[in-house]
């Protein structure tokens, strides 16, 4: 496989004791990281947000290699 654009640190796999533990905890984050973008933006821009979910974090989110921090939008 090629090297992961996203940058995920080497053997962060064996971090994670609990899977269900780590799926709340990432999406909990990912709701936090959500809500402060969505708070930072005046009017946010629903289309470019959109496009952002659609491509570049679903792309994070399969890439095996990648950090465990999701790009920003």
């Amino acid at each position: 496989m090629a090297h992961s654009k996203f940058n995920r640190p080497a053997g962060f796999e064996g971090t994670q004791s609990d899977p269900e533990e780590s799926y709340r905890a990432g999406y909990q984050h990912g709701v936090r990281v959500m809500l402060r973008h969505l708070e930072s933006e005046p009017k946010p821009d629903m289309e470019r947000l959109t496009e952002w979910v659609n491509s570049e974090l679903t792309e994070w989110r399969h890439d095996t290699e990648a950090a465990p921090l999701p790009p920003a939008p």
